[in-house]
Parts: structure tokens; C-alpha cells; sequence
């Protein structure tokens, strides 16, 4: 059987109605010409397709079906439909996008599909930049009932400007929405359900229904997540049950740890060499801005050489907070 080794992930550009170009000209990110991107997945593992390695005819899936503890860790599961457990997103919402919410576990299993939470970190917020999240205090299930479908929900829901580096912890139940002009990184536990409720006129299928089943009330406004420091130089940005993120900012030669599970090292800005303990056999990975190196759970450390300095975030599944 072929060793699991760290590897770099093709991406899948996603047109979508309410994207644009900054993706491309905010992390460099080539894309087709005259689409209006809004997604780029970084990581993604669903029953119509699988993140590429890299260099090989291989996906994420099958490596996962290869040598499911090797990859994902001791003690960390995939999906209750046998998939990667998480999944990152580039998002541009040039326009802003539908007003919606994710299911959790329990609402998600009668859609076949399990639970949503996610977070968004900011990489660029333009001028009239805003974000959505929760509930202002004292909304009850009946107001939200009687506008859930039309503009006025947006007056039930915390209005802030994002700022560049802001991380936006997005728990199931939560109504929220994107935009304009922002671009994010998204990891979410892997899932493919979305309840729109209203989407400003756009001809596309809501789930008003469904979406007022899936809110839930009386959560904490928290707009942005408090973000605290790491053992190891870094920041925690969120950790969970279901997904952790940290951010480095790198200057020089520095190891990272596995720590017994899989990690997801995601260049933001600049260029590093990554390698690992491999005796020779094999050579660093050059990995580039806005590209995504899965490191399964049997390597131990890889090491990150910085051309420059380079600014990074390293993601994994679940831990204690």
C-alpha cells in the first residue's frame, strides 16, 4: 500500500450569481475568463466529487478509503456518510449573498447529509463591506415566522463591518449572510445543506420552511470571535467539536505538528517550501499563495521554510476549547 504523504489539493472554481473577480485579484487565484466566481473549494469531499492530489490520479477520497487512520488520525471519524470530515472555501461575495441558515445534526440526518457549522475569516472587507450573524436579543420564533421569507428578516439579524482578520464562528441554527464585497475563508464541517430564506429577488429555490425548523433563538449576538494565543507562536482563530483553525504569520524555518491528526496548512499570503522527515526520498512541496497542503496524521511534523515571510492558517478537526 503507498505511504500517505503531504500533499498539495487541486482547487474547483464555482461560479455563482452573487460572485466576482477577487479572488483572483486578491489571492492571486487564476480564473476562468468573464465568470463571476464566488467559490473556490480548497478542500472538499461529496458524493459528486473529491478534492485532486496533486501529482497523482488520486482524491481525498480515496486516500481516505485507502487508509482511513493513517490520514484522518486515531479517534477522528469521517462524516456519518463515510467522507472527509471538513472543508474549506475561498468566497468572494462581491454581491451579497442569500439570507439563510445551516441545519444541525439531528434536522441535517432526515436530508441525508449531517450537520453545518462553519467560520468565515476575513481577507479583504471594501467599502461597503457587511456581515449578518445572529439575532438581535429578544427575537422570538414568531417574529421571525412573520418576515422569515421577505427583507424584513435582515432588521431581526446583528449588522457589523467586517475588518481584514476577523474570524466569524457561524454555529448551526445561526441566520446570517455575506456581503458585499468580502472575501472569506470558510471551514466547515462537511455538509452539503443550505436554507435560504429570502435571496433579494434572485430566481433560485428558498427553504423558508425548513430554515425556521433549523434557527434556533436565544444564542449570543457575538459578532466577531475572540481569537487567543496558541503553545506554539500562533493564534487560535476557532476550535470546536467539529473544526479548529490557527493563523501563523511566518518569517522563518518553523515545524508543525500534527499532533496525532490530520492538519491542513492554507498559505494566505507568500510562498514556503514544505517538507517532512522523509530521508531524502522525497522533495519539499512548493506551495504557493491561496494553495492547500493536506498532511495526513502519520507524518508527524512537515517544515515550513518561508520565502519571505508568509501568513498561514492550520486547520484540524475538533478539539477541547
Amino acid at each position: 500500500m503507498t505511504a500517505l504523504l503531504p500533499s498539495i489539493l487541486k482547487r474547483k472554481i464555482v461560479p455563482k450569481v452573487w460572485g466576482g473577480r477577487a479572488l483572483e485579484t486578491v489571492l492571486g487565484i487564476e480564473l476562468p475568463p468573464g465568470e463571476l466566481v464566488g467559490e473556490t473549494w480548497e478542500l472538499y469531499d461529496r458524493p459528486d466529487g473529491s478534492s485532486p492530489v496533486r501529482g497523482t490520479d488520486l482524491t481525498v477520497h480515496d486516500l481516505l478509503q485507502r487508509n482511513r487512520v493513517e490520514l484522518l488520525g486515531v479517534g477522528v471519524e469521517p462524516t456519518r456518510e463515510g467522507r472527509f470530515p471538513l472543508a474549506l472555501k475561498f468566497l468572494d461575495a462581491a454581491q451579497v449573498l442569500s439570507v439563510q441558515v445551516h441545519p444541525d445534526d439531528e434536522q441535517a440526518e432526515r436530508d441525508g447529509d449531517s450537520g453545518k457549522p462553519e467560520a468565515w475569516v476575513v481577507l479583504h472587507a471594501g467599502a461597503g463591506a457587511r456581515i449578518l450573524r445572529g439575532f438581535h436579543r429578544g427575537v422570538t420564533r414568531e417574529s421571525f415566522e412573520a418576515v422569515a421569507a421577505d427583507q424584513r428578516v435582515t432588521e431581526l439579524l446583528e449588522s457589523f463591518v467586517p475588518t481584514v482578520g476577523d474570524c466569524i464562528s457561524l454555529p448551526p441554527g445561526t441566520v446570517h449572510t455575506l456581503g458585499p464585497d468580502v472575501v472569506v475563508l470558510e471551514i466547515q464541517y462537511n455538509s452539503g445543506i443550505t436554507y435560504r430564506l429570502y435571496d433579494w429577488g434572485r430566481d433560485r429555490e428558498l427553504h423558508v420552511e425548513q430554515g425556521i425548523e433549523a434557527a434556533r433563538f436565544g444564542l449570543e449576538p457575538e459578532t466577531v470571535s475572540e481569537s487567543s494565543p496558541t503553545a506554539d507562536g500562533g493564534e487560535w482563530l476557532v476550535r470546536n467539536s467539529s473544526f479548529s483553525m490557527r493563523r501563523y504569520t511566518i518569517g522563518e524555518p518553523r515545524a508543525v505538528a500534527t499532533e496525532g491528526s490530520f492538519k491542513v496548512l492554507t498559505m494566505l499570503a507568500g510562498r514556503a517550501m514544505v517538507g517532512w522527515k522523509s530521508q531524502g526520498e522525497h522533495d519539499p512541496l512548493q506551495v504557493g499563495p491561496a494553495e492547500s497542503v493536506l498532511i495526513p496524521a502519520c507524518t508527524d511534523e512537515v517544515f515550513v521554510s518561508p520565502v519571505g515571510e508568509v501568513s498561514a492558517v492550520v486547520s484540524g478537526p475538533g478539539v477541547a476549547s
